[in-house]
């Protein structure tokens, strides 16, 4: 009988292996007669479809399956299973529309060339013991990070989606030049804790983007880190429900901390100070939050540079402590509380110097962007008008799917493809499928939704992996029932887009507001605009809220590829827009490359700019910050048309001027620059090279009203110290 039922399930084991194993290799009734592409795939388009696929009546096998191929990638959906544990070289990878996983995740110690992405997972632990290295977290949502004692070494920890970092390495263990790119985490308290020790330093972590959106209580708690940086952050409404006391940044016993482009609003009914920071040297640029509480703290022990800033004073504990307040308020440059207005004295000098400058850095790399796929050739182009009309088909998979997932090969269509919340369009690789507009008078991709429906007020949409070309516009948000009824998008998937030869590529259309979400690799390649944002051109910001003043807020734009487009991204707003982030973005033969109004709060960080050729390259008014940027062979009037600018680890070459219209704000730091600085009047030069003004080259000097004053005798050498490893 034994034997039997043995049988028994070896046989239904086989057969239903034999029979899924048919419906992989059997190619769905879509993709006949379909055109094929003549372009490859991004190589994490490959790595992706390339690997073990496990369907969810598979998931108690997920382990077994992980050992084996290594490489496992799982279906859109809920999965159940039994704890996992990840080893070097394992790669899982879920859904681009996020595939939750009701298991723990564990990461074994000393592993290494692991890559998680697209997951919900019930919680990730770092096991203590060897060091985890060179690992990829990528497009998590809802779990937390947890670290106790552990050793993590070069992670890269990209799009944590409402997450919640615990890292503990207060007995033992370190966490050294990991890096953070978009980390955002949603109500829960606290938000952020990063703890050291001692005996095993943790140093050289870098958070590019932070977002703490309306912790119940504490937000952070930062202790005994030898060197910690936070580059764009954005916060809301800390201590929401009063579990807390603490300010949104509490800090202790730190060694090197930089804070750099720091926004954000308590509109709280229990609002706590923004700061309270205790470290050997903190260097804050750009500080433009306000908390509606008592003044900000830095504690005793603690030499401070304080470059621009508003709102709420701080106070400064120690006077043995260097204090330098610059454009605190106004454009006066304070040292120790009284106004300086000649060179600091020596030993002020060389305490500046040893805050500013940190010799055992190494600059994060430049971005690599591999060449955009492009499917379709000249003559499918010019044929299209001929090809016979698919959109009914593909209709009718997302009407009954959801998602319709396409296979390789070139879709025509004669009308726009209707998605609504929770729905989308998934190909096969951005070098694979294309939906190509048989004319140019109509949005290929439309969201329409009905907002006058019970419950639609948020929505997420799932575009992913394919190229979108032709037509008036590749995606239009422009849903029903807008002027009664409000609609936020947020958390979206939209990565690994290529739009193609539209007027518009994406356009969101005076809705509610574009909030939290991830462009990854999304490319916009000989568009007339890349992204267009239309506000209700009637919006009064005093009169208060409405469900058409179309804002955008705390999207981040990653490794995105904008070329020859007229202006690669118009964010004209009414309602100011708050940090906007581009990060490792190529920029190439465009007119304007960003154009904007309005905006708090900007960020390039590792980004080109090269080939430009308008008025301007980035605009049009307010401020924008920039890190490791390089700006090379333009042909424009001046790099920036902005009233403010933050400028730190930067080349710019050529001869282009930097500023042009107002009598502009500036403070630069560590750069390179071959031009002039144009229109610039007043700000802080630190530590900068300038080709064609040697006189400016000094470790600091203020610009007041267009007369300069040298503060530190230093030359310059520079050198970026934000975006850094640490050696």
């Amino acid at each position: 009988m034994k034997l039997f039922i043995l049988y028994f399930i070896c046989c239904c084991s086989t057969l239903y292996s034999q029979n899924y194993q048919y419906s992989l290799d059997t190619s769905s009734s879509t993709n006949k007669g379909l055109e094929k592409g003549n372009a490859k795939n991004q190589p994490e388009e490959d790595m992706y479809f390339n690997a073990y696929l496990l369907p969810i009546e598979r998931a108690f096998e997920l382990q077994k399956v992980l050992d084996k191929y290594k490489t496992v990638r799982l279906e859109r959906g809920s999965y159940p299973g039994i704890p996992i544990v990840l080893k070097s070289g394992q790669q899982l990878i879920g859904h681009p529309s996020i595939t939750k996983l009701n298991v723990p995740i564990t990461i074994q110690a000393g592993s290494s060339k692991i890559r998680l992405q697209n997951i919900n997972p019930k919680t990730i632990k770092f096991e203590a013991g060897a060091p985890i290295t060179g690992n990829v977290f990528k497009s998590l949502q809802y779990t937390f990070l947890n670290c106790k004692d552990c050793t993590l070494e070069n992670n890269s920890f990209i799009n944590m989606d409402k997450c919640i970092v615990r890292f503990d390495c207060s007995n033992s263990g370190y966490f050294r030049n990991n890096k953070f790119v978009k980390l955002w985490s949603h109500t829960r308290s606290m938000q952020t804790v990063m703890k050291g020790n001692t005996a095993t330093p943790s140093y050289g972590n870098v958070v590019l983007w932070r977002n703490y959106l309306i912790p119940k209580g504490d937000a952070t708690d930062f202790e005994q880190l030898e060197s910690m940086t936070i580059v764009g952050i954005d916060a809301e409404s800390w201590n929401f429900q009063n579990q807390g006391t603490k300010p949104l940044l509490y800090m202790r016993n730190m060694g090197n901390v930089k804070i750099g482009s720091f926004s954000g609003l308590n509109h709280g009914k229990n609002p706590t100070p923004v700061f309270d920071i205790e470290a050997d040297n903190l260097w804050m640029m750009g500080k433009n939050i306000y908390s509606k509480s008592k003044k900000d703290i830095i504690r005793p022990g603690t030499n401070l540079l304080m470059l621009s800033g508003k709102h709420e004073e701080y106070t400064h504990e120690d006077n043995s402590s260097l204090n330098l307040m610059a454009y605190f308020k106004n454009k006066e440059v304070m040292l120790n509380n009284k106004k300086l207005t000649s060179k600091a004295s020596k030993g002020d000098q060389n305490t500046l110097k040893n805050l500013l400058m940190k010799e055992d850095v190494k600059t994060w790399e430049r971005p690599y962007f591999h060449k955009v796929p492009n499917p379709v050739s000249a003559d499918q182009m010019a044929a299209r008008s001929k090809k016979k009309d698919q959109s009914a088909m593909i209709q009718a998979m997302i009407d009954r799917d959801g998602i319709a997932e396409l296979e390789e090969g070139i879709y025509y269509i004669a009308k726009s493809l209707h998605i609504e919340v929770g729905q989308g369009i998934i190909g096969k690789g951005s070098g694979k499928t294309a939906v190509v507009g048989m004319t140019d008078d109509f949005p290929l991709i439309r969201a329409s939704d009905d907002l006058t429906k019970k419950g639609k007020t948020s929505a997420r949409y799932y575009l992913a992996h394919m190229t979108l070309q032709g037509g008036s516009e590749g995606f239009l948000v422009s849903p029903l029932g807008r002027e009664k009824n409000r609609l936020q998008i947020s958390s979206c998937t939209f990565k690994h887009l290529n739009f193609r030869n539209q007027k518009n590529g994406m356009h969101f259309d005076q809705f509610y507001g574009v909030d939290n979400n991830f462009f990854d690799n999304v490319n916009f390649i000989d568009c007339k605009i890349g992204i267009l944002q239309t506000p209700d051109p009637t919006f009064d910001v005093h009169k208060g809220e409405t469900t058409t003043m179309m804002y955008m807020d705390k999207n981040v734009f990653y490794k995105c590829q904008i070329i020859r487009c007229g202006v690669g991204f118009s964010l004209l707003s009414r309602r100011p827009n708050m940090l906007n982030a581009w990060i490792d973005c190529n920029f190439d033969s465009n007119g304007i490359s960003v154009d904007m109004e309005n905006s708090t709060n900007p960020i390039f960080a590792n980004c080109n700019f090269k080939n430009s050729k308008g008025e301007y390259i980035i605009g049009r008014e307010k401020s924008g910050s920039f890190y490791n940027c390089d700006f090379t062979n333009n042909s424009v009037i001046s790099v920036f048309k902005l009233q403010n600018a933050y400028i730190e680890g930067s080349r710019f070459y050529g001869t282009a001027r930097m500023f042009s219209k107002w009598p502009n704000t500036g403070f630069i730091a560590n750069s390179m620059i071959q031009g002039s600085l144009g229109t610039m009047k007043n700000g802080v030069l630190i530590n900068n090279s300038f080709t064609r003004i040697p006189s400016l080259n000094y470790y600091m000097v203020e610009m007041k009203d267009g007369k300069t004053t040298r503060m530190m005798d230093q030359k310059s050498n520079p050198k970026p110290q934000f975006l850094v490893w640490q050696k």
